[in-house]
């Protein structure tokens, strides 16, 4: 899995990938939808997955996804892209990644995705999203080896 607001790969996974010359095929680019331009810190709808189901809710419940959300929705509009395109060719301009495997329910949600090819993802603009979100904590607990 990962995602704006789900970048633990980036501690653990990612560095090992590049170091060994691994591909890593990623899932999950939009967040189970989060990132989809529906939701920010005051629109979280009444129904769907991510306020109904359990397994979404443990995942994306804390209030600093929705508003990571939020800001990204709004970033994306000043950019002139759905949020969906941004966020799959975010995933995708990580270095480890080999490609994102995206989903959709069906041809309308499909489109957005498949428009991230065209996006020009600057270094600029990957590391103005990914200020957005958290950045995962160390893979240690040794955080005197992070010299």
């Amino acid at each position: 899995m990962y995602s704006l607001v789900k970048r633990q790969a980036e501690a653990e996974i990612f560095p090992l990938a590049i170091s060994e010359g691994l591909g890593v095929m990623t899932y999950s680019p939009v967040g189970g939808g989060l990132l989809s331009g529906k939701y920010g810190p005051d629109s979280r709808p009444d129904s769907g997955r991510l306020m109904s189901n359990q397994e979404y809710i443990s995942r994306y419940g804390e209030d600093w996804v929705f508003d990571t959300a939020g800001k990204f929705s709004q970033l994306a509009k000043e950019q002139g892209v759905h949020p969906v395109s941004l966020a799959v060719a975010w995933a995708a301009k990580n270095p480890a990644v080999t490609c994102p495997i995206i989903g959709s329910r069906n041809l309308d949600q499909l489109q957005p995705s498949l428009a991230a090819i065209d996006i020009e993802m600057s270094a600029e603009l990957y590391a103005e999203i990914a200020s957005l979100s958290r950045t995962p904590p160390p893979a240690t607990d040794r955080l005197e080896e992070q010299g």
